[in-house]
C-alpha cells in the first residue's frame, strides 16, 4: 500500500504519541544501554553505536528501543521498525514502544503495520488516546474518513482538550467534504491559550473552506502578520479543496 508522500506529511505532522501512563512499564535497561542512551541524551551517540549495541545485547529491549529511536531519527525507517520489533519481542507489549512503531510505520507510509502497532497498544492500554487518534490517522490514510472520525471522537470522550486529536478530526472532516464539521472540531481554538498554533491554524483552513474569510483573518492575525495572514488565507482556500478531491492517494 501507497501513500502520497504529501498526504501522509499532512496527516501525521500533527500526531502526537506522548506515551504517557503506560499499563506496562518497561524493563529496567542494562547498564550498556542506560550508559549509551545517556549519552545520547547529551547528544555524545552516534546512530553507529546504538546499532552495535542492539547487535550484541539482542534481548535488551532497551538497547532495541534506543536504536530504533535513533534509526527513525534517521530516517532509516525499516531498520527503526525492526528494532523496534526486537524490543517488543524482548520486553512484552509496553505502549510507549508500541506506540513508537506506529508512528514510524505512518512516517514510513506503511499503513498495515502502523495499524497492527496503535491495535496492539489499545490490547495493552484499553482507552490509549495516543493509539485511538493514530488508528484514525491510518483510517485517514486510506480514505475511511467515517471510520477515523469515530476513532477521533472516542478519543475525545478520554481527553476533551486534546487539540492534537481535535485537529486530526478537523482534517479528517475536510477530507471528507464536511468543512461546518471541522470549524466545529475546532471551535474555541481561537479563545483557548493552551491551544496550539497549528489548532488556529486548522481553524482558519476550516474557516476558508466554509467560505468564512473575514473569520479566517481574524483567527490568523493572532500569530501572523495581516500581510501574511491575507496570503496564507489565498494558500488555505486551495489547499482547502486539493484535501476535499478524491484523487486516489493510496494504491
Amino acid at each position: 500500500m501507497h501513500v502520497r508522500r504529501k498526504v501522509r506529511i499532512v496527516l501525521t505532522a500533527a500526531l502526537a504519541l506522548a506515551g504517557c501512563d503506560y499499563q506496562t512499564a518497561p524493563a529496567p535497561p542494562s547498564p550498556a544501554a542506560r550508559n549509551l542512551v545517556g549519552s545520547a541524551a547529551a547528544g555524545d551517540d552516534s546512530l553507529q553505536r546504538l546499532r552495535d549495541l542492539s547487535l550484541r545485547s539482542p534481548d535488551d529491549a532497551a538497547a532495541q528501543a534506543a536504536y530504533g529511536l535513533a534509526a527513525e531519527r534517521a530516517a532509516q525507517y525499516a531498520q527503526a521498525l525492526a528494532a523496534l520489533d526486537r524490543a517488543v519481542s524482548a520486553g512484552g507489549l509496553v505502549p510507549e514502544r508500541l506506540l513508537a512503531q506506529g508512528r514510524i510505520a505512518l512516517e514510513a507510509g506503511d499503513v498495515p503495520a502502523a495499524e497492527l502497532a496503535f491495535q496492539r497498544t489499545l490490547d495493552a492500554a484499553p482507552g490509549n488516546v495516543d493509539a485511538l487518534n493514530g488508528l484514525g490517522v491510518a483510517d485517514d490514510l486510506r480514505h475511511a474518513h467515517a471510520q477515523a472520525q469515530a476513532r477521533y471522537r472516542q478519543a475525545l470522550g478520554i481527553a476533551p482538550g486534546d487539540w492534537v486529536v481535535r485537529s486530526n478530526l478537523a482534517m479528517s472532516c475536510l477530507m471528507a467534504g464536511q468543512a461546518d464539521r471541522a470549524v466545529d472540531a475546532l471551535a474555541g481554538a481561537d479563545q483557548d491559550a493552551s491551544a496550539p498554533r497549528r489548532a488556529r491554524q486548522d481553524l482558519a483552513l476550516a474557516l476558508v473552506a466554509t467560505g468564512r474569510r473575514d473569520d479566517a483573518l481574524r483567527v490568523l492575525r493572532a500569530d501572523v502578520a495581516a500581510e501574511q495572514a491575507s496570503t496564507l488565507a489565498e494558500q488555505f482556500a486551495g489547499f482547502a479543496a486539493w484535501l476535499a478531491k478524491p484523487d486516489g492517494d493510496i494504491k
